[in-house]
């Protein structure tokens, strides 16, 4: 869910798009600690890059009336051409299955971005933006997959996977048993799951590979 990066780039453009890659799938949401939370679940995370530790991903669903909600919290920090440091918070809604609302927000010392997306009935409206991209084009016919749910749930090959902070969708390729990729846009990303729950992620960029690992 991250672009691919020119070799030639200067070391602040390719910071800026390193902190970028590190939002990937998640970001800021229509989060409200107010709302009645039924059946909550959470799962924590730690990412790496080059087997270091660089932050910790927590996220969380709920059940409120007909809507289940998946919430995911990360603060990131590394040395990259001087300091990155990434705060995202993504927040993304499901009706019968069916992805319909998600707002994302990261909030870097690069740069901050914010992308909308929401079901109106006919088509999900997107507006995203963020370092050197932005995209406002319909998404055509509902989608049952962003990033948010494969915490929680094993992917499903052939279903259509929506990027949260892009706008962006993919189909999502079975590699193997319980071995899945998705590729948004041109960076193919693992996801390894064990008894139906997601162990590792395996996220690919030009300068640095990151993963997230599941530690609870």
């Amino acid at each position: 869910m991250f672009r691919n990066l020119p070799i030639s780039m200067t070391a602040g453009a390719a910071a800026k798009n390193f902190s970028l890659a590190l939002v990937l799938f998640l970001s800021v949401g229509f989060w409200n600690p107010t709302f009645s939370q039924e059946k909550k679940e959470e799962i924590k995370f730690e990412i790496t890059v080059l087997g270091m530790k660089i932050g910790d991903l927590d996220v969380t669903r709920y059940q409120v009336g007909d809507t289940l909600h998946y919430i995911a919290e990360s603060k990131v920090q590394i040395w990259f051409f001087g300091k990155v440091d990434v705060e995202m918070f993504t927040h993304a809604k499901y009706v019968d299955g069916y992805f319909v609302k998600s707002l994302s927000r990261s909030n870097t010392n690069r740069g901050n971005f914010l992308t909308t997306i929401y079901w109106d009935g006919k088509k999900y409206v997107v507006d995203a933006k963020n370092y050197k991209f932005e995209n406002q084009e319909p998404i055509i016919g509902k989608v049952e997959w962003s990033p948010s749910r494969l915490f929680f749930e094993e992917l499903q090959e052939g279903k259509k996977f929506i990027s949260e902070v892009y706008g962006l969708t993919t189909t999502i390729k079975k590699l193997e048993p319980n071995v899945y990729e998705t590729n948004i846009p041109g960076n193919q990303n693992q996801y390894y799951y064990q008894f139906g729950k997601l162990q590792k992620a395996v996220l690919e960029n030009s300068i640095k590979n990151f993963q997230y690992k599941r530690v609870k």
